[in-house]
């Protein structure tokens, strides 16, 4: 069963079946046991970065326990709260580090001492590629994420585009 105990498993595969990204596998139990086989278990304290923005990553975390912030950079170098989320809303963070390798979008503080499960990217690969059921079912839900992220920051531009050029003609 990997690093995980029986019982320690049982308790992370409940919490699995409520994230998003394994909609569509969380009656399989074995392909939810290979999932958490990938995976590493990670804890933070107050105040640490999970993510830093503008540093490569590679991993993909889901919040057990705990709170975080999502942070980004002002023009000015300022660090602004986006949102901040805790584990009973079933978050996953940095998902896009298991699909490309580019820098963090976006930093991720813990608010309280966290605990995370972690699936770094080559292991989310190997298993993609020894269960391609398991792969392609993550990689749609991400797929679905960016394709709405994406339609949000047409209609946020489009709003931006008209707002200028309605100032422009005043």
């Amino acid at each position: 069963m990997g690093i995980f105990n029986q019982a320690v498993s049982g308790l992370y595969l409940e919490k699995l079946k409520n994230i998003a990204l394994f909609e569509a596998i969380k009656d399989n139990e074995v392909a939810m046991k290979r999932v958490i086989e990938v995976s590493s278990l990670r804890k933070f304290h107050k105040g640490d970065y999970i993510i830093k923005e503008g540093e490569m990553g590679d991993e993909l975390f889901i919040l057990l326990e705990g709170s975080v912030d999502i942070l980004k950079k002002t023009m000015a170098g300022d660090d602004y709260v986006v949102t901040s989320l805790k584990a009973e809303y079933n978050i996953f963070i940095g998902e896009l580090a298991l699909i490309d390798d580019d820098k963090r979008s976006a930093s991720v503080v813990a608010k309280e001492n966290s605990e995370t499960l972690v699936i770094g990217k080559e292991n989310f690969l190997s298993l993609g590629d020894s269960d391609p059921h398991i792969g392609l079912s993550v990689t749609r839900v991400i797929s679905k994420i960016l394709a709405g992220r994406l339609r949000k920051t047409n209609e946020d531009m489009m709003t931006l585009f008209d707002a200028l050029v309605t100032e422009v003609q005043d």
